[in-house]
């Protein structure tokens, strides 16, 4: 189920410097009914290694992914924070991409199809690879076609042969899952056309950092990037860094396009830009992790303090939004049932289960206001605001949001 990884998965490099360890955690997507926890067994470890020759951060334990993937909790959200992102980000595509008519759209595990609905609309071909059966039937019923598999080497030479080739290749949040990155570009070889443009979008390691983002850290999570692991893996490969487009969502995300050296195509202004920001921080740099450490450590000391404070004064208090990283947060900081009523959540198959490790219940989100709890500790506080400005009858009627990072404070109602 889960083995160690003694080199950089991005330049192959053994020097891996242990920067953080958060204990074992359960499977943060493994949202079970009452009646299954007393056989679970996923509680695995959770360790962070910095490689010091190209900055990648990532993670020492590799868990089977058809363990972590073949049904799975993780729908992309339908938020208009996100539908905003994605329609903005689907236009740049297109245009960066340099097609012609009705160009060709592939995209890696493609969830429920949401992204490639933003690229049907305007008017792409559109095909969807997506290794979770349950997670492709929904995208299928959407209208959106879809293969049941994972994207590899041998499969993406399967895909060309059948569908030939994309204009544009796409992975939203899939490239950090990816234990053999070789491997993917050797699939992306198989599958790329010479001026096909390939763009992943991942959270940006230098946000993490300066965030102290450490609840984006969990099993399925393996690879924390920053611009200069990217320009190590691509060495030696046919293809080559041709921009950085940096984003708000997620606490901050870059995507990343590439295309083949043979394209001819100067990189863009934001690619240096992107590694003199990283050098700045250090990324490469123990000293600089010991410190994130550290901020670490005082969230996990101070988030289930403030919780169990306001217990004691007699406050109801839930979660705001089931997500993975709320689990991450929820288990290193040894919050429970004890801690937190419920979670509310709007994806379906969360509902009337509980939440992996924690073991809190997860409810529909009409219970918030059917309920009234003193508050909501926001979860899914990468859509904070979008929450905060939604949620206005809730705090009207005295409701107050507890937001965990950077560090954790109360949230002021709004006037």
């Amino acid at each position: 189920m889960i083995h160690e990884r003694a080199d950089c998965r991005a330049c192959g490099s053994s020097r891996l410097e242990p920067i953080l360890d958060l204990g074992r955690t359960a499977l943060a997507n493994d949202f079970l009914l009452p009646g299954e926890i007393a056989d679970y067994r996923n509680v695995l470890p959770l360790r962070l290694r910095l490689c010091r020759d190209c900055s990648l951060v990532q993670l020492a334990d590799v868990v089977d992914p058809k363990v972590l993937y073949s049904r799975y909790a993780y729908v992309t959200s339908t938020s208009r924070t996100m539908d905003a992102h994605l329609a903005a980000q689907a236009a740049h595509v297109i245009a960066a991409a340099g097609a012609g008519a009705h160009p060709r759209v592939l995209e890696i595990a493609s969830n429920t199809g949401v992204y490639l609905q933003k690229f049907k609309a305007l008017g792409c071909d559109v095909l969807g690879i997506e290794p979770a059966r349950n997670i492709a039937e929904v995208a299928a019923r959407e209208g959106i076609p879809t293969r049941t598999e994972f994207f590899d080497s041998k499969s993406a030479a399967r895909m060309r042969d059948d569908w030939g080739e994309p204009d544009v290749v796409l992975g939203r949040h899939v490239f950090a899952h990816i234990d053999d990155l070789r491997d993917l570009v050797a699939g992306l070889d198989a599958l790329a056309g010479r001026r096909t443009l390939i763009g992943f979008e991942v959270p940006y390691l230098a946000e993490m950092l300066e965030r102290t983002e450490f609840d984006t850290i969990y099993h399925e999570h393996l690879s924390y990037v920053p611009v200069r692991a990217l320009q190590a893996l691509l060495e030696r490969t046919p293809f080559a860094l041709e921009r950085v487009e940096h984003y708000p969502i997620h606490g901050g995300s870059i995507l990343f396009e590439l295309r083949r050296r043979s394209a001819g195509i100067a990189p863009h202004a934001s690619v240096a830009a992107a590694l003199e920001r990283e050098a700045k921080l250090k990324l490469s740099e123990p000293g600089t992790w010991r410190a994130f450490a550290h901020r670490v450590a005082e969230v996990r000391r101070t988030l289930p303090g403030l919780v169990r404070s306001l217990k004691q004064q007699g406050k109801r208090i839930v979660g705001y939004g089931a997500s993975a990283k709320g689990n991450t947060l929820l288990n290193t900081s040894g919050m429970t049932a004890k801690d937190l009523d419920y979670i509310i959540d709007n994806t379906p198959f969360k509902q009337g289960r509980l939440a992996p490790g924690s073991w809190i219940p997860v409810k529909p989100p009409e219970t918030l206001l059917a309920d009234q709890p003193d508050y909501a500790l926001l979860l899914a506080w990468n859509f904070a605001s979008e929450i905060v400005a939604r949620e206005v009858e809730y705090q009207r009627r005295g409701g107050r949001f507890i937001l965990p990072l950077p560090a954790p404070r109360i949230v002021e109602s709004p006037a």
